[in-house]
Formats: structure tokens, C-alpha cells, sequence
């Protein structure tokens, strides 16, 4: 699995086949705005690694394709799971190519509130950041984490029953991408210890 999602595109499609929950190549090079045809061969690349799975029921004929993810979530498993990978090689390369994803996403949000809030830009902002600070306990930590895992699901699942109201049509809907990062504080001063060289070498 990590092989395949390895590519960056691969993790492009598979993100937006989940956000789109079912979905033919054709529709999601039209979401991505690449041809069909690179579309279908990563399709076939995830499916390989069974990441994504044909859905027939949704299908209009025997020759047309419909897709959606395999699962709703996957784990990298404890170290001692990982059979295939025990020193975690393999899940540091993907691990390096997800903060990358992550990076370019957080400098395209940027660089776009910089040219939308001096007026370079015209129209709705296409980001928003938000940032919070809490006193929390490992428990209360926990509790946080249950209640934004809930937020989500349920909010999708009130978009599908048509529960969201929008004055713009569902054609207009595009893929917006929903990070939570929670992060203790003590790992940025961990960090910048880390990264400390010797005032005065010798």
C-alpha cells in the first residue's frame, strides 16, 4: 500500500475518490484536471494494492467503471505489526512525502491569504487556518480527538441527506482538503533543541 500510494498523484486520486465517495476515471480527471486516461492507470495501480475497489452496482453497463475507496481510514500499524517493514524504512519515505503534501499545501494557503486579503485576488478565500491553544491532560487530549473524529462523518453524512444548505448547485462543489493537527508544544522545543549547533566550537 505504501508503495502505491508513493506517487503523489496516486495520493491526489485517492484522496478525492474518498471525498467524492464513488467516482468513474472520467469524473475524477475532471475534478483533478488531468487526462482520463493517466486517471485510469493509477486506478488500476490502487486497486492492485487494493486500496480501492470496483463498485458494479453504480455502474451504467458492464464496460463502465465505478470506484471508491476500500476502506474509510487505514492505520500504519504498531512496529511490531509491521512485518514487512520492521526498522520503518518504508514508512519513513512515505512519512517524508506526506509533510511534503502537507508543506505545499500550507505555502499554496499562505501565499493565496497574502493575495486575497491585499486584493490581488477577487472572491471567496479558498483557505482558512485555524489555530487553538489548550491546557489539556492526556485523558482530555483523548476526549478531543473522539469528539473531532465525529465531526466529519457526520457532517458528510449530513451532506448527503441534503441537510447542508448551499444557494450554489452541487456542480459547483470542488475538493477542499480538512487537516487536524493536534500537536503538544513541547515537541516545537524539542525540536528547536534538536536543531541547536554549539555557540563557540572548538
Amino acid at each position: 500500500m505504501l508503495k502505491a500510494i508513493a506517487n503523489p498523484l496516486r495520493r491526489q486520486i485517492l484522496s478525492t475518490l474518498s471525498a467524492m465517495e464513488s467516482a468513474r476515471a472520467a469524473d475524477l480527471a475532471q475534478a483533478l484536471g488531468i487526462p482520463a486516461n493517466k486517471v485510469s492507470f493509477h486506478l488500476r495501480e490502487l486497486a492492485k494494492a487494493q486500496m480501492i475497489v470496483e463498485v458494479p452496482e453504480l455502474a451504467r453497463d458492464k464496460r463502465d467503471r465505478v470506484w471508491k475507496s476500500a476502506a474509510e481510514a487505514y492505520t500504519t500499524g504498531e512496529v511490531g505489526q509491521r512485518n514487512d517493514d520492521p526498522t520503518g524504512v518504508v514508512m519513513d519515505a512515505y512519512l517524508g512525502q506526506i509533510v511534503n503534501d502537507e508543506k505545499r499545501r500550507l505555502q499554496a494557503a499562505m501565499l493565496h491569504g497574502a493575495r486575497h486579503y491585499s486584493g490581488e485576488e477577487a472572491g471567496e478565500a479558498k483557505a482558512r487556518l485555524m489555530s487553538s491553544d489548550l491546557m489539556l491532560t492526556t485523558d482530555e487530549m483523548h476526549e478531543l480527538i473522539r469528539r473531532l473524529e465525529k465531526v466529519i462523518p457526520a457532517f458528510r453524512e449530513d451532506l448527503k441527506n441534503g441537510k447542508i444548505k448551499s444557494s450554489q448547485p452541487a456542480e459547483e462543489r470542488e475538493i477542499w482538503h480538512v487537516m487536524t493537527l493536534l500537536n503538544a508544544e513541547s515537541l516545537l522545543n524539542e525540536s528547536h533543541q534538536g536543531d541547536r549547533s554549539p555557540q563557540n566550537p572548538k
